[in-house]
């Protein structure tokens, strides 16, 4: 009975992400910023091969992520023109794609279809997951690449295995910068035995040397510009404790049930530090430490999938080890996935609440508004929201939130989009909470711009007749 309600409730939080995932593939409109910034960045790529460029120049846009995602995303742009649908699929994809490596890699353990059932749907049953899984950024084929690797990695049988998981970890690196933990929690369980360690010296070869010599191939290709974008300038943030703060308190109350499982395994049995099991714990144990870095600017709940995923993954394999342990004392595992669901699905459960632009795309009176002001406007835009921009065929001259930080730590200077800005040289202004921020254009909005209404949470300005040369 348990088994049942547990797969239920499980199978109802999988049902609301597919709702969502085909509502995001509906819509043409986005909300979210990082979107607009991987459609600008794929948009470069497309067209100029290269999106890594000096900044005190236009397109003033921080490159923030390698290329892996965005040449896939450039290579639909290529296909079928501007449109959020191609990179919002690939992520959706991606996410169902984690779910089957989930499965698999708890069946192929355990030998218990039903506990790697649950364990895959438990993936996406929170709602920061169902929030940002469908979004066309990188983040889910960051975590496939990832989980992917370890499964390979864990279930070494021959030596494509070893090639393979190393490739995937490559690949991971190269789709989101910090995908680290995953390679870090293999190498450190060779560390285990003497028999692991006469491993090392091959796993560093097949994966951080391809790694090595692919960043250096990007960076002497980008004249340098590919190392300054995805480590200087990446570094190059705000941190805020408060923010810290919530994100913990979000992660502790959506994997109670989980954690109390792990911790439970830890201590009575020590299936999960056999060789099979130590990367998973220890990938779990690195993306715990990881969880400071949502206190990073720009940060937010997407940074808790991957240690959500980490923790899923293993709890069901602590689960099937206390069960082979006590086999009586632990037929009531279904009960732990039913409260994990559970506990999962209602945390937060107002965040997975769509937004009327996605929910109901021809209601959204106001984007479509903003779609045909950029789309009637001749001459150049300053836009916070990047993606109306590429969808319309407007180059993306300034991307507001890195330059903000940049302009923060003295890494750039707004003195040429002041300038340009003074002169009334932006023939329409989307605002929306950062450009403001950018030292100078507060000033310049308000004595050589005038608004012209507000469209949803876009304030839109046109240049005063004064301004005009």
């Amino acid at each position: 009975m348990a088994l049942g309600a547990a797969l239920a409730l499980l199978a109802l939080g999988f049902g609301r992400f597919v709702v969502d995932a085909l509502a995001f593939l509906r819509s043409p409109y986005s909300r979210d910023y990082g979107e607009g910034v991987v459609l600008a960045l794929s948009r470069l790529l497309a067209e100029q091969g290269n999106y890594f460029h000096p900044v005190d120049d236009y397109p003033m846009v921080h490159g923030n992520y390698p290329p892996v995602f965005l040449l896939l995303s450039a290579a639909a742009f290529r296909l079928f023109g501007p449109s959020l649908a191609a990179t919002r699929l690939l992520s959706v994809a991606s996410t169902v794609a984690v779910m089957a490596v989930v499965y698999a890699i708890v069946r192929q353990r355990w030998r218990d279809r039903a506990l790697a059932l649950c364990a895959a749907l438990l993936v996406v049953a929170p709602g920061f997951v169902v929030t940002w899984a469908p979004l066309g950024r990188v983040d889910m084929l960051a975590c496939l690449f990832s989980v992917a690797g370890l499964w390979l990695f864990a279930h070494q049988g021959s030596g494509w295995r070893r090639w393979a998981s190393a490739a995937c970890f490559v690949l991971g690196v190269f789709t989101k910068q910090t995908a680290l933990l995953a390679p870090a929690a293999a190498l450190l369980s060779l560390m285990r035995d003497p028999e692991g360690r006469r491993r090392a010296p091959g796993f560093l070869l097949a994966f951080a040397v391809p790694a090595g010599m692919l960043l250096l191939a990007l960076v002497l290709a980008t004249r340098g510009e590919a190392w300054t974008h995805l480590v200087t300038y990446t570094a190059a943030a705000d941190y805020s404790l408060t923010a810290l703060r919530r994100a913990g308190e979000t992660f502790l109350v959506t994997t109670g049930p989980l954690l109390a499982v792990i911790l439970l395994a830890l201590g009575a049995s020590s299936q999960l530090a056999a060789a099979r099991d130590l990367p998973f714990a220890l990938y779990w144990l690195l993306n715990l430490g990881a969880l400071v870095t949502t206190a990073k600017a720009g940060a937010a709940q997407n940074y808790l999938i991957e240690p959500w995923l980490a923790t899923v993954l293993l709890a069901a394999l602590s689960l099937g080890a206390l069960h082979e342990r006590s086999p009586d004392t632990f037929r009531w595992w279904p009960v732990v996935m039913l409260v994990a669901a559970a506990v999962a699905l209602a945390t937060d459960h107002d965040l997975a609440r769509l937004q009327r632009p996605i929910r109901n795309p021809g209601q959204a009176t106001e984007y479509r508004s903003l779609d045909q002001a950029v789309e009637a406007t001749a001459g150049p835009i300053l836009s916070e929201n990047l993606s109306v921009l590429v969808r319309k065929g407007k180059p993306v001259l300034v991307e507001p939130f890195g330059m903000l930080q940049l302009s923060r730590k003295g890494l750039w200077r707004p003195d040429r989009l002041v300038a340009d800005c003074e002169a009334g040289r932006f023939d329409l202004v989307v605002y929306e909470d950062r450009l403001r921020e950018i030292p100078g254009m507060d000033a310049c909005l308000d004595g050589r711009y005038e608004p012209m209404g507000r469209l949803g949470p876009y304030e839109l300005f046109r240049p005063r007749p004064a301004a005009i040369p």
